[in-house]
């Protein structure tokens, strides 16, 4: 799959869909005209895709959004007080 968009746009690639059988349409990729309209679309499409990122024109990642980060920002937090680690 291309990351570069178009000149002059945003590509939204969103990876591994979580609800295959209703939407077996596989990965979301979608071209924007400006750089807050791709991240909105990243962002609302963050709870049905693992992964979905934001390239400009020359390929280049600009943002990520998805499941996993929520996840990953989670195992960050400090365990609870008087807990065992």
């Amino acid at each position: 799959m291309q990351t570069q968009a178009p000149k002059g746009q945003y590509r939204v690639i969103g990876m591994d869909r979580i609800d295959t059988l209703s939407s077996p349409e596989g990965p979301l990729s979608k071209d924007c005209d400006t750089f807050d309209e791709a991240k909105d679309l990243a962002d609302r499409s963050g709870d049905s895709y693992l992964w979905t990122y934001v390239y400009d024109d020359s390929g280049e990642l600009l943002y990520e959004a998805g499941l996993y980060r929520e996840h990953a920002e989670s195992l960050k937090q400090e365990p609870p007080a008087g807990s065992k680690t």
